[in-house]
């Protein structure tokens, strides 16, 4: 028992490090920031992709903040999909029929066989794009209006082969939804700012990626991903080792989670959980030594039914008292309200479990 405590105790302490530091890096590295450099647009054309499948309940809204940052900074728009029937066309053709959009191209087409739709579909809709820079967000994102001129920005260097963007999720009012977005918001997030901390910027994040064309063609382009799973990943790995650099926007954008149940949005956990594990096995399973409300929960009941009684459960309450301290500090970079703070115990065992599910299974495309 005295080994198993031990260790109990110094997976606890480690997460809790882990943790304060996580949440330090959170300001450091995420914190948006004012640009103070002047939007200078590469001397090509700058194009938006949006690739689309089904219809959201935040498709429209999402397609507006893209409208609206391509309108501001007078940019095409090309909104694909593979399926000449998907319901996402519609809502498209009504929304360029009611009103005026900047020019929006809608292009439709299967794409070339492969295990990764989204990239097929990215595929059909850049063929023959002699645009300068790409700029790929998803269909459940919302960006601000100055996205495409803090995007950009980057690219003056001619190094940069890359840029990407922090996204945080936005629920809708349902507990599973919340659940989950809090699941992004308070840990993923903290896990981007250690990484960014500890070892820079190897990655790239699938909400919104910028690419300098001539960096993704001699990176193999869209086709070399089109049987991988962690499209991200490895966009942002070709490039790097096409001798590119990658760069963070300090912009945070929305990524609006779907209206669901416990079953959808486990899945969609699951599958982002085990696609991180296919392409960072070492990093994943070292991550399961930063859910520290586990061994919180397993020293309370140690000392509960040890003869401390109740007062063995003050150890998880202290460990979720520090956690919504800090969270709380960074609650507008994080998205966290105050009712959010009774939600920890919950988000924090099931982002565990997910975590510990992550690690079986084959990871699968979105």
């Amino acid at each position: 028992m005295s080994a198993a405590i031990a260790f109990l105790v110094t997976w606890l302490v480690a997460a809790g490090v882990y943790r304060w530091l996580a949440l330090r890096a959170v300001e450091a590295k995420l914190k948006p920031r004012a640009s103070r450099a002047e939007a200078v647009p590469p001397s090509g054309e700058v194009v938006l992709l949006r690739p689309l499948r089904g219809a959201g309940q935040w498709l429209e809204s999402c397609l507006e903040s893209l409208w609206n940052a391509a309108d501001l900074s007078r940019t095409r728009v090309v909104v694909g999909a593979t399926d000449p029937l998907d319901p996402a066309l519609r809502i498209v053709r009504e929304a360029l029929a009611a009103e005026h959009r900047p020019p929006t191209q809608v292009l439709v087409a299967p794409g070339p066989a492969g295990l990764n739709r989204k990239m097929a579909n990215l595929i059909q809709m850049s063929e023959g794009l002699k645009a300068e820079i790409l700029l790929f967000s998803d269909a459940d994102v919302r960006v601000p209006d100055d996205y495409v001129d803090r995007a950009i920005v980057p690219f003056k260097e001619t190094e940069v082969g890359l840029v990407t963007f922090p996204y945080r999720s936005v629920p809708d009012s349902s507990l599973a939804n919340r659940t989950e977005a809090l699941i992004t918001n308070t840990h993923f997030l903290p896990s981007v700012a250690m990484a960014l901390e500890i070892q820079g910027l190897h990655f790239a994040l699938g909400a919104s990626i910028g690419v300098r064309r001539e960096a993704l063609e001699r990176a193999g382009g869209l086709e070399a991903l089109l049987d991988v799973c962690g499209d991200d990943y490895e966009m942002a790995r070709n490039i790097e080792r096409a001798g590119y650099r990658l760069e963070l926007v300090p912009l945070m954008l929305e990524h609006h989670v779907e209206g669901a149940g416990w079953h959808d949005s486990a899945s969609r956990q699951l599958r982002w959980a085990r696609v991180t594990r296919a392409e960072r096995p070492r990093g994943y399973l070292g991550q399961g030594i930063t859910h520290g409300a586990i061994p919180a929960l397993a020293l309370g009941a140690v000392a509960a039914f040890s003869g401390a009684g109740a007062a063995g459960w003050l150890i998880p309450a202290a460990w979720w008292a520090a956690q919504a301290a800090g969270l709380w500090r960074r609650r507008g970079i994080l998205a966290v309200r105050s009712a959010d703070l009774l939600l920890l115990p919950l988000v924090d065992v099931a982002a565990f479990l997910v975590w510990a599910g992550g690690c079986f299974g084959r990871p699968r495309p979105s």
